[in-house]
């Protein structure tokens, strides 16, 4: 619409980052947060080492309810903004895009936190190795719970003061996961057998199940499409053995409580 010339209309904004060149709608959804904020690359990575700054990595997705309010209640605020710009190289990450780089940090998370989730926040050396993280953060301490600006506050501290404690720290953090995860054999011993492996999926699936309202280990419950579609092809392999009705099973109840839950499939209904 244009109003007294020929001239369009366009919406002014205080703020602009580099996130407004980026293709992803949750990278833009942030384009105009008070952030100087970088998309995950090279340029970040450069900038974090020749200023040698701790880097801010949140990472989320375009319909993640509480990343939008985060950004509502600290990315939009503008000390919060100028503490993180002034202190850090910040990158926002769409999980959509880089699910690599979110399982990565997101291993660490869940490691340290015994949790995870979205929006995931990590803290990670000029180096990218992480040494804390969290997911979300209210913008003001809620009692024993600090909120985002006093987290901010504290990780400014130590990075300045006591830096050497948190990146030994985040390393042997990393050091345990790595031996926890890495896969040994002994010389000239075969893998497991397909069948094998399959057996002790199924056993561990079925020991996480809950019977009351599907789905695997206790709330919050994201879907996992791939569990299901291990106890579709399960059963599809086992069907004549009690093992392979119970994956069915457990595959049919936990989609008919997602449907039930209003989780439906929106191209077919």
């Amino acid at each position: 619409m244009a109003s007294g010339g020929d001239h369009p209309s366009s919406t002014h904004h205080k703020h602009t980052n580099r996130l407004a060149q980026e293709r992803s709608p949750y990278l833009l959804q942030h384009a105009h947060n008070p952030v100087d904020w970088y998309p995950w690359g090279q340029e970040a990575f450069e900038k974090a080492k020749r200023e040698d700054k701790p880097i801010f990595l949140s990472v989320g997705y375009s319909t993640c309810h509480w990343c939008h309010v985060m950004e509502r209640e600290c990315f939009e605020d503008k000390e919060i903004g100028k503490i993180l710009s002034d202190n850090f190289v910040c990158i926002k990450l769409d999980r959509e895009e880089r699910p690599d780089v979110d399982k990565v940090y997101m291993t660490f998370v869940q490691a340290t936190s015994g949790g995870g989730g979205w929006p995931m926040s990590v803290w990670l050396t000029p180096n990218l190795q992480p040494f804390i993280g969290g997911t979300y953060f209210p913008p003001r301490d809620q009692g024993r719970r600090p909120g985002f600006k006093t987290v901010l506050m504290r990780i400014i501290e130590q990075w300045q003061y006591n830096r050497a404690t948190l990146e030994s720290s985040g390393q042997r953090i990393i050091d345990a996961l790595k031996k926890g995860t890495t896969i040994t054999a002994n010389p000239g011993e075969s893998p497991p057998l397909a069948p094998d492996v399959a057996n002790r999926c199924f056993q561990q699936l079925a020991h996480s199940y809950e019977e009351e309202y599907g789905g695997f280990r206790d709330a919050p419950k994201f879907p996992s499409p791939v569990n299901l579609m291990f106890l579709m092809s399960y059963w599809s392999a086992n069907r004549r053995t009690s093992e392979g009705v119970e994956a069915l099973q457990m595959a049919m109840h936990t989609l008919r409580m997602m449907a039930l839950g209003g989780i439906h499939d929106h191209v077919a209904q």
